[in-house]
């Protein structure tokens, strides 16, 4: 629960600083050319989102639900994406991520000097964007493959070292700020199949992650 406080803090703080560069954006110049000044009152909402290339690279926190909820601690998770808007609505991406997490039934710390259960994986999605605006909010789904290593006596608690395929289907909301930095924040539920990391592993036995990266579009 901790962990989720946190990243909403960091969504609410990226937000409302966010907010302030796109209106210093905004703010027309006092000299200059006339193309400069054109520039300088160019007007980030006549422009809407972006499209093109996209980068972006960032942190926040994983969990699992259903009976393995209580089983394993959610933990710090990172992910890095790359994408590309053909339109402004339409987007397709590939992306990194991964996340450290502690068996709970362990007690404090665990079983493994550090985290318990590392995974890391990699997926292709989908995004359509639900508005052209500048601020845009997004939905995501895709498929993609995962390797889970169980450290300490293994197996723990019945977890055992797996690769594995999930559906990831998610909502987001990113922003850009200026033409070249862009703001992404976003949360996915990953449905499991053919996965044998726990000892329960039905649809509801997925695991959730919040993340928020800063990047680029270019």
């Amino acid at each position: 629960m901790k962990s989720v406080i946190r990243m909403g803090l960091c969504v609410a703080a990226l937000w409302g600083g966010a907010a302030l560069a796109g209106e210093d954006w905004k703010q027309p110049g006092t000299g200059g050319s006339g193309m400069e000044r054109e520039r300088s009152v160019y007007r980030a909402e006549d422009r809407g989102a972006d499209t093109g290339l996209y980068v972006l690279l960032g942190g926040g926190t994983e969990g699992y639900t259903g009976s393995n909820a209580a089983a394993l601690n959610p933990g710090f998770a990172y992910g890095a994406t790359v994408g590309v808007k053909p339109s402004k609505l339409l987007g397709f991406e590939l992306n990194y991520n991964g996340a450290l997490n502690d068996v709970d039934l362990a007690g404090p710390g665990g079983t493994a000097d550090g985290a318990d259960i590392v995974r890391q994986g990699g997926q292709a999605a989908i995004t359509l964007g639900l508005t052209t605006t500048k601020l845009q909010p997004y939905v995501l789904g895709g498929v993609g493959i995962q390797n889970y290593n169980v450290r300490g006596a293994s197996p723990v608690f019945g977890f055992v070292d797996d690769t594995s395929g999930y559906v990831p289907a998610g909502v987001g909301l990113r922003y850009n700020i200026t033409r070249l930095i862009t703001a992404d924040a976003r949360v996915d539920y990953n449905i499991p199949f053919a996965q044998d990391f726990a000892p329960d592993n039905d649809v509801g036995d997925g695991r959730y992650k919040a993340l928020l990266q800063l990047g680029g579009t270019y």
